[in-house]
């Protein structure tokens, strides 16, 4: 697990991702799963395009406030709601379902979808 201090926010977590975009919106706060980063590399790479993190980690207070569930993967650094320009939500989670994430939830209306590194596989909409 990486933890990273609002100082360190600018710090690389591989090619294409960088801590800062992981934040909570909260208090700044980063903890990412270093096996969520290398799945979302990974799906960087296989979509040929930024691959946008809507939301990263979430700290207790944060989750709360925006509605999610009371265990979220997102409390622990092992999730994150993601987008890509001119790929659809229900698009994406098909190439993802292919790129071996656990966890993956399709938000249409919303515009993203969730992914996360849970250890079982778990579909669902949103």
């Amino acid at each position: 697990m990486l933890c990273v201090k609002l100082a360190d926010e600018g710090q690389k977590l591989s090619e294409h991702f960088q801590a800062r975009e992981f934040a909570c919106r909260c208090c700044g706060m980063v903890l990412v799963h270093p096996e969520l980063v290398r799945k979302l590399e990974g799906l960087r790479n296989v979509v040929g395009a930024p691959v946008f993190i809507a939301s990263g980690y979430r700290c207790a207070k944060y989750n709360k406030a925006v509605g999610g569930a009371e265990n979220s993967y997102h409390l622990f650094g092992m999730a994150a709601d993601i987008w890509v320009k001119g790929i659809s939500p229900r698009q994406l989670a098909e190439i993802v379902g292919k790129t071996g994430f656990d966890g993956i939830g399709v938000y249409q209306d919303q515009g993203f979808i969730h992914v996360d590194v849970r250890g079982y596989r778990a579909r669902w909409e949103g």
